[in-house]
């Protein structure tokens, strides 16, 4: 099989390299947004995080013809029902600073006592036609009072996780990956990909392209 072409539904070059990291053993090509000329965007008003990132990988590789993988991700607090869930980037408002959303994040919950909240990744992978693949990861962790640490980014400096006795914006990234929602779902997706591979081939020969086969698109 020669190098398959995988586009991330993303202009982030740092989420780029870590998945050309993770996939380095794999014969598969990792493109992002930035590699192709302007293509329109796609509204992320799902209700879930499995529906935002099923949405932009479908988009995507429709868009594209080719297959995509997209990500959607945030924080779910147990005591205000979910929130701020699917609207984690921009929970005090459009265009916010994280900063703004961990404060407002405080002072909702300034005087509850259940500071349980859960981090959520979904990755989906998603071809021109049909269902996509879909990849979870989960970590459990509890809000702090006040912002601890500098590292990260997001909700970081609130999240606490008991095991390591830090949040995660107190670990490194080596510790953070290894303990993340989106390691544990980017792990999964590199734990199966060799039938990933074989899925996204079968996906196309079906649809009578094999250039899979042939060097690519």
């Amino acid at each position: 099989m020669r190098r398959v072409p995988l586009v991330l539904a993303t202009r982030n070059a740092g989420k780029t390299e870590e998945l050309r990291a993770l996939l380095a053993d794999f014969p598969v090509e990792i493109k992002n947004l930035a590699d192709f000329g302007p293509i329109p965007g796609v509204e992320e008003d799902g209700e879930t995080f499995e529906e935002n990132a099923v949405r932009k990988a479908c988009f995507t590789a429709k868009v594209l013809g080719l297959p995509a993988l997209a990500d959607d991700s945030g924080l779910v607090v147990e005591a205000l029902g979910g929130r701020p869930g699917v609207r984690s980037a921009r929970y005090a408002g459009e265009d916010t600073t994280d900063s703004e959303n961990n404060a407002k994040l405080l002072l909702e919950l300034k005087h509850i006592d259940n500071r349980n909240a859960t981090f959520s990744c979904v990755i989906a992978i998603a071809v021109p036609w049909g269902p996509a693949l879909v990849y979870e990861g989960r970590c459990k962790g509890i809000i702090t009072r006040e912002t601890q640490g500098n590292q990260g980014f997001g909700y970081d400096p609130v999240f606490y996780y008991a095991p390591l006795q830090k949040t995660f914006a107190q670990l490194s990234t080596e510790e953070k990956n290894r303990v993340s929602h989106r390691g544990k779902a980017l792990r999964e997706l590199r734990d199966e990909f060799e039938k990933v591979l074989i899925w996204l081939q079968q996906r196309f020969a079906d649809h009578g392209w094999h250039w899979f086969d042939s060097g690519g698109a």
